[in-house]
């Protein structure tokens, strides 16, 4: 079959590799000039820095053999273990992303507008650079991203489903010069000051060689925030930044508004299927069944992806 996948981050990787595995005709679009979706790294100077996903654990079989690989590869490796490993990419979570996507089909700088339903069972994707059609779609965008361009196709998605909700994180990028030290590991996580959730050193962390400190923000905060002047918000998580760690030597910032970074609630199920059609929703906000975190997260998100393409027949 041929299939379409919108959303070129981990969980239509994964779902792409799969389907592709199974000897199917996979195109991924992605409406950014990279993939990974939050798998993010941004180049600062002569350092790098990862604004989506810190780090990733991991709980169940399938993800920890697909680990294990990765690690053999270089391509992740354990940062710190409390009690637990956090696993991170050697050269950033962009890079694990990359790693993923080698030997796929993916359509870059491509904007979905619309998808529809023909006649023969078609499904039509229109991109602000062509229409694609396709035997069966997978659509990994947050939630209402993907409602937006269902059109009327969403009236037959549950209601439960359509209720649910994502907050919006901010994240705080320090270009800083000196050695600069965040805690024993380079992560700070536990009784911040009040709207910080995490305060990261990408150099101590192994993916940069300068103190490039990530802020991660808590959502109530980046809520309450969300629609004031960047500038305004930056100079604040500066303000509370330095109340956390002490003075900083500051050469560059910037900002990162992640709008669906974290659901509220999520589904009990893996996927899912729009009524009838060949389209299918994934990604983290879909946890399987059993799950015993009950949050989204780097394994829901690799889970899902490999769920809804073992499920396409």
């Amino acid at each position: 079959m041929k299939i379409g996948i919108i959303g070129a981050g981990l969980s239509g990787i994964i779902a792409a590799r799969e389907l592709v595995r199974r000897g199917h005709t996979v195109e991924l679009i992605e409406k950014s000039q990279s993939v990974g979706g939050r798998l993010a790294t941004r180049r600062i100077g002569d350092g790098q820095a990862d604004h989506g996903a810190v780090y990733f654990t991991v709980r169940g079989e399938a993800l920890e053999r697909e680990v294990q690989s990765w690690m053999s590869a270089d391509w992740v490796r354990v940062w710190y273990a409390d009690p637990y490993p956090r696993y991170v990419a050697t050269d950033g979570m962009n890079g694990l992303a990359k790693h993923l996507a080698e030997g796929l089909t993916v359509h870059l700088n491509e904007y979905v507008e619309h998808v529809r339903m023909e006649k023969d069972g078609a499904v039509i994707v229109k991109t602000d650079v062509t229409e694609r059609s396709y035997e069966r779609i997978v659509m990994t965008a947050p939630l209402p991203q993907s409602f937006e361009r269902l059109g009327s196709l969403v009236d037959q998605i549950e209601h439960s489903l359509r209720r649910l909700v994502y907050a919006p994180t901010f994240v705080g990028l320090f270009e800083c010069t000196g050695d600069v030290q965040i805690g024993a590991d380079g992560i700070l996580d536990q009784d911040l000051t009040l709207g910080v959730l995490k305060v990261i050193n990408n150099r101590q962390k192994g993916i940069s060689a300068t103190s490039l400190i990530s802020v991660y923000m808590e959502e109530a905060w980046s809520e309450e925030w969300y629609e004031r002047p960047e500038t305004e918000t930056l100079a604040e998580i500066e303000r509370l930044v330095r109340e956390e760690v002490g003075d900083l030597s500051i050469e560059s910032r910037q900002l990162k508004r992640w709008r669906y970074a974290q659901a509220k609630d999520v589904w009990h199920e893996p996927f899912y299927q729009v009524s009838h059609h060949p389209i299918y929703l994934a990604g983290d906000i879909f946890l399987e069944a059993d799950d015993p975190s009950g949050r989204t997260r780097f394994e829901s998100a690799y889970l899902s992806g490999l769920r809804v393409a073992e499920a396409i027949v």
